[in-house]
């Protein structure tokens, strides 16, 4: 199983039996976020860094949501800094901290900012090397400052995520895969989706 994922982090026994929930100002999470599917995402190259933009659907026939995320990795697609996950009534994003593989998310707020797809295309337009800082990434983020980045890409970026905020016919499917997919991630890394006790 683990030769499914690129980037195992290791393995650790579950911070708690609580799951981590979603708040509104940044939280710390000792994990690593569930690894987009490859088949399930389209790449976009852009100098230092590549985006990804994964169509993602979850639930079932009672309640299912659709929707992107949006990935930011490095070049070599090895290392992932920035998540923004635009599905669902909890609209977030997350900084990877990948040199210590956990996470700080934040949720978003669309009544204040507006829709979060606009948003998030400002935000890796005009904010990208700050981003990249936050997540840890200094290096990569004087890169992207010092060479630039293929912004150009972002116009595909967006078609590409609102595409996957449409109704699909697979859309149960790739939900129940979806599902498949966390429960192997957690299998080799038991701690996904956990908070330490007294955290939340």
């Amino acid at each position: 199983m683990s030769s499914l994922f690129k980037y195992i982090p290791e393995r650790v026994r579950p911070l708690s039996n609580r799951t981590a929930e979603l708040v509104v100002r940044g939280q710390y999470h000792k994990f690593m976020l569930i690894p987009p599917m490859d088949h399930h995402t389209r790449w976009f190259d852009a100098g230092p860094v590549s985006i990804g933009v994964e169509s993602r659907a979850l639930g079932n026939e009672d309640h299912l949501i659709r929707g992107p995320s949006i990935h930011v990795f490095d070049a070599s697609r090895e290392k992932e800094f920035v998540r923004f996950d635009i599905f669902g009534d909890v609209l977030h994003y997350h900084f990877v901290l990948a040199e210590q593989d956990h996470n700080i998310v934040w949720g978003y707020d669309p009544d204040t900012n507006g829709p979060m797809l606009d948003w998030a295309i400002a935000s890796l337009r005009d904010r990208l090397p700050t981003m990249l800082r936050k997540a840890g990434a200094a290096e990569l983020a004087r890169e992207v400052e010092q060479q630039g980045w293929d912004a150009s890409v972002l116009p595909e970026v967006r078609a590409e995520a609102a595409q996957a905020l449409r109704p699909r016919p697979d859309d149960l499917e790739r939900s129940r895969e979806g599902s498949e997919w966390m429960a192997k991630w957690k299998a080799v890394h038991p701690q996904f989706n956990t908070v330490e006790e007294g955290e939340i």
